[in-house]
């Protein structure tokens, strides 16, 4: 009985995992797209400003290592959903086993 329920809190916090990691980078990447205009740039722009800001380095939106720079921050990004998910999973699930005992 009881393995069976630490496999399926395991199953629950993976679950939010994933779905706070999806959730994070949809949000992340429509911010970018609805409200580039808005916000005078997009990810990409905001990445080559800070590269001339901090390593005096003039890059192009569209190299390779501004593209592989917001790859990596949107991996950040969805890690640090994910973690936000797997933790409010853990809570509801632990709140639900709480009522059911």
């Amino acid at each position: 009985m009881k393995d069976k329920k630490s496999k399926r809190g395991r199953m629950v916090v993976i679950i939010g995992a994933s779905i706070g990691a999806i959730l994070s980078l949809v949000t992340s990447l429509l911010m970018d797209m609805l409200f580039a205009d808005s916000l005078q740039g997009t990810w990409r722009e905001a990445i080559v400003n800070d590269m001339q800001n901090i390593f005096s380095i003039t890059m192009a939106p569209d190299s390779v290592v501004v593209y592989l720079l917001f790859i990596l921050l949107m991996v950040f990004l969805s890690l640090i959903g994910a973690a936000i998910g797997a933790f409010f999973a853990l809570i509801v699930y632990k709140f639900i086993t709480f009522l059911e005992s």
